[in-house]
C-alpha cells in the first residue's frame, strides 16, 4: 500500500480506466481538462487516513478556485469533561466529493490534499481506492 500526501501539487494518477475521448486527464499533473461547455458531475472518492487524531481534506478546484471539500478527522475534545483526550486515535475512512458544476471548454479541474499533522494521507494499493470522474450531464 502507498499513500499520497503532497499538499503542493494536485493528486496524480497512475492509470485512467475509462477516458472518452482520450487526453482529458493528464495523469502526471492530475488535471482534467474540459472539452465542451456544460454542466458536469465531478466526483472524487478516496480512502483517507487521519492519523494521530489529525485531519485530512480533499479539496476540489476549478481553475485554481476551491469548489468543494471532503474532510476526515477525529474530534478528541470531550465535551463532558471539557478536556482533550491524550489517547492517540487513527481514522480510516472513504470520503466522496460529489459536485454539479457549470464548466467551460478549457477549464481545469483537479484535487489537492490538505492535512494537519505529518502522517495523514490518501491511500492506494493494487485495489482501486482513488477515483475521479468528470461526466458531462448537459449543455449550458
Amino acid at each position: 500500500m502507498s499513500g499520497y500526501s503532497d499538499e503542493s501539487a494536485p493528486v496524480s494518477y497512475t492509470a485512467c480506466d475509462v477516458e472518452k475521448p482520450s487526453g482529458l486527464v493528464d495523469l502526471d499533473s492530475g488535471k482534467f481538462t474540459v472539452q465542451k461547455d456544460g454542466v458536469y458531475r465531478l466526483t472524487f472518492t478516496a480512502r483517507m487516513s487521519a492519523m494521530n487524531g489529525q485531519i485530512i481534506r480533499a479539496d476540489m478546484f476549478v481553475n485554481d478556485v476551491l469548489i468543494g471539500r471532503s474532510s476526515a478527522n477525529l474530534d478528541t475534545f470531550d465535551t463532558q469533561t471539557n478536556t482533550t483526550s491524550t489517547t492517540i486515535l487513527d481514522l480510516e475512512t472513504t470520503n466522496t466529493l460529489n459536485q454539479m458544476y457549470e464548466l467551460k471548454a478549457g477549464d481545469e479541474v483537479y484535487v489537492n490534499v490538505n492535512y494537519v499533522g505529518t502522517m495523514s494521507l490518501i491511500q492506494s494499493s493494487m485495489n482501486y481506492q482513488i477515483f475521479f470522474t468528470g461526466e458531462r450531464i448537459r449543455a449550458l
